[in-house]
């Protein structure tokens, strides 16, 4: 039988303690959304605030779409593409969300001051 010494109980101690770490790392909130980008095909893209209401109309390789900025909150509600997912997906808010009409060639980021952990990206 093997017997259990005070490291084997320390090493065992400090790496529970770590379990909950990756697990925070990912639970960050974002920052709060200040503006949008907004691209279209290879073009360097546009930046808008989010706190002025109005709408930005692009023009993209099949035809002109529509965004929407209203309080705060950004949605497509025009675009030439034949499925319409772009503006099915509705209204977004949160910094890090992105929206794309992929026919169209056109997408739109919201962005925030503050950078936010992608647990996707290594």
């Amino acid at each position: 039988m093997i017997k259990t010494k005070i490291g084997d109980w320390v090493i065992l101690l400090f790496s529970l303690m770590l379990i909950p770490l990756p697990w925070s790392m990912t639970k960050q909130q974002p920052g709060e959304t200040t503006a949008i980008n907004i691209t279209v095909a290879d073009a360097s893209p546009a930046t808008y605030s989010i706190m002025e209401n109005h709408q930005i109309k692009v023009t993209g390789e099949l035809g002109d779409s529509i965004i929407e900025i209203h309080d705060g909150k950004v949605r497509f509600i025009h675009s030439p593409c034949r499925g319409k997912i772009c503006i099915l997906s509705g209204w977004h808010q949160q910094s890090g969300d992105h929206i794309a009409c992929l026919p169209n060639k056109v997408g739109v980021s919201l962005l925030s001051q503050e950078d936010r952990f992608d647990g996707i990206n290594f």
